[in-house]
Order: C-alpha cells, then structure tokens, then sequence
C-alpha cells in the first residue's frame, strides 16, 4: 500500500500474519515521521535514531524495530530481535527500491512479518503569478 502527504510518501507491505496492511504499523511510522521532522533544526542531517516499540494496537503483539533518518524511515514488524538492522535494511532494498539486488538466503532466516518505509518527497517548486500564461 502506498500513500502521500504534503512532503512524504508512504510505502507499506501487507502483515504475512494476518494478510491485510496494518494500522499499527502506519501510525508508528506516523509517529516517528513527525518526529524526525520536529527534531530537523536541532540536529544534523546525517542524524538517525534506531528504537523498537511494541504494537499494542496489533492483534498479533508485534514489536516493529525502525531506523530513522531525515531522508527515510524503516519500521520492520516481527523482526527477530538479534538480526542487524543492516541486514533488515539491505532486505528492505529488494523490497522498496527499483535497484536489482539479491542477498544470501540465510541472512534473515524469519523475515519481518511487515514493514514500511517513508521517504521523504522533494518540495515542489513554487509558482510565482508571472510565471503563469493568461487564459
């Protein structure tokens, strides 16, 4: 599932545990997006947070692990507690980016039963009334 606002895109996959999108998960990510965007002028741009937090709204009791960073926010559902968040992230690329890639299939033995990432979207230009033609 994807979804827009003014200045992020939302990508979601469907939970492998109940079939369906998850709304815990998005208002999680939500969360953490506002967040990030509340932190900006106080910190750098390379800044990043990693967390968990348990989905209490989640019929299944899923933990979503996430990295945040100004550019883009991963949450992953389910994840095994020992497995790197670099491992989760570089799955997260087959998943989410358009770039081919593939990965030995003992890295994640148990994938994310879910996960989303934002990525932040670029402003849009601002027209001025000049730039307009006359109808």
């Amino acid at each position: 599932m994807i979804w827009k606002t003014k200045t992020h895109e939302f990508s979601a996959t469907v939970c492998q545990r109940t079939g369906k999108t998850c709304p815990a998960l998005a208002q999680v990510a939500r969360v953490i997006t506002q967040a990030i965007e509340t932190a900006a002028p106080a910190t750098t741009p390379d800044f990043q947070v990693e967390g968990s937090s348990e989905l209490s709204h989640c019929p299944e009791g899923c933990t979503a692990r996430f990295r945040a960073r100004q550019d883009q926010i991963r949450v992953y559902c389910g994840a095994e507690p020992d497995v790197s968040t670099d491992s989760l992230d570089s799955y997260a690329d087959m998943m989410f980016t358009d770039t081919f890639r593939s990965l030995p299939a003992d890295v994640l033995a148990h994938p994310p039963c879910a996960m989303l990432e934002v990525s932040t979207l670029a402003p849009s230009p601002v027209a001025h009334p000049e730039q307009h033609a006359a109808l």
